[in-house]
């Protein structure tokens, strides 16, 4: 028995190996791609389209946008090696445990799920990037400008908040379809997301402070966006279901 169990211990451990190393060189490409190709282009983008007029960005440091670079590359590729992350970790939770015993997907629904997440991310995206930030932005810089202070942005830490904040959009808008899975294939109930609302709702405000500055007005930019999406989820789960 002992053999045998440093044996099957072993194969585990080269299945792992290997599933990494794949992710590794996925993550790898994608990211040597995108620093030599678009990763300057995403800057100048999000430069000229939010950066509020009569701001202006500095470096606080002679690496800063090479650092900035390598960052949004790593980014990009994490991005392209996700779906192959996401399938992994499925098939470790359905073979070796029971917390999807009742769950059963097919390659069809799983495509069908994947092109519905990128179309929900897309549009969390392009809400972010089109609607919220320019406002939120722009009230920023109008604040710092009625107290007579002069808009100097880092360009990292300008491009990050840009970055992170698109990101939870992103997220945000993942709401409906997770919630739909969830309660299709009986995994949770759309009573138990309602009985908890209090506690989704306190979960998201503590989100957003950590995520965001100290400040009341950004924690509740972040906040109250995922407390509506929540509800619309909650509407579109029990049309659905």
């Amino acid at each position: 028995m002992s053999d045998f169990t440093l044996t099957e211990l072993a194969e585990i451990l080269v299945a792992i190996r290997v599933k990494l190393i794949r992710i590794f060189l996925i993550i790898a490409i994608a990211w040597s791609l995108s620093f030599f190709s678009i990763s300057n282009a995403i800057i100048e983008k999000i430069k000229n389209d939010l950066l509020p007029e009569g701001a202006n960005l500095i470096y606080k440091a002679p690496l800063e946008g090479m650092i900035l670079k390598l960052k949004i590359s790593l980014i990009i590729g994490f991005l392209f090696a996700l779906p192959y992350i996401v399938y992994l970790t499925y098939k470790t939770l359905r073979d070796r445990t029971e917390i999807l015993s009742n769950f059963h997907m097919s390659k069809s629904q799983a495509v069908i799920y994947g092109i519905v997440s990128a179309i929900l991310f897309i549009m969390g995206l392009a809400y972010g990037y089109m609607l919220m930030l320019p406002i939120f932005l722009q009230f920023l810089y109008q604040s710092a400008k009625s107290q007579g202070v002069l808009a100097f942005y880092s360009l990292s830490e300008f491009v990050n908040f840009i970055v992170l904040m698109l990101a939870i959009f992103g997220i945000i808008f993942q709401m409906p379809l997770l919630m739909y899975i969830l309660v299709k294939n009986g995994i949770a109930r759309l009573e138990t997301f309602k009985f908890y609302r209090r506690h989704f709702y306190v979960a998201f405000f503590t989100i957003g402070a950590i995520i965001t500055p100290p400040d009341v007005f950004t924690q509740l930019m972040v906040g109250l966006p995922m407390i509506l999406f929540f509800e619309i989820s909650i509407l579109v789960v029990r049309i659905l279901t």
